[in-house]
């Protein structure tokens, strides 16, 4: 599978279990049994994509991506080596950004053992923006 076939069926994936988060939470907020929201268009899918393409694509994000690729980082150790470039020790910064990626749904971060690691939309996004941009 290409990387950008992998995006686009990993991002195709997120977008279905947003719409589904976001329906449930509607209904929840608002009342029961409100209609299905629709998963956005194509064009939405495309401005998604250039927009998490080109934020993978930053040296830092790209930087921490890799570090938290395969069986993923705690927050301690994150925090520790002052990941994203960042003083070490500053926890509440790295668990800023580490929340943006997540909400992107690049990263996964584990309530439970607090460990960071990279979702298949992350390692997807990662694999493209290593492809030269004509290539993508």
């Amino acid at each position: 599978m290409t990387h950008a076939a992998a995006l686009a069926e990993a991002l195709a994936a997120w977008l279905d279990r947003q719409a589904a988060a976001e329906e449930r939470l509607t209904s929840f907020a608002f009342r029961e049994g409100q209609g299905d929201i629709a998963v956005p268009p194509p064009s939405s899918h495309g401005a998604l994509r250039r927009w998490i393409v080109e934020l993978v694509s930053t040296a830092d994000v790209a930087a921490f991506l890799a570090l938290v690729a395969g069986p993923g980082r705690t927050m301690a150790q994150l925090a520790a080596d002052g990941a994203f470039g960042l003083e070490p020790g500053d926890r509440v910064a790295v668990a800023a950004r580490v929340g943006v990626l997540a909400a992107a749904g690049l990263v996964a971060r584990e309530l439970e053992t607090d460990r960071v690691a990279l979702t298949a939309l992350g390692t997807a996004a990662l694999g493209l923006a290593a492809v030269p941009g004509d290539a993508r």
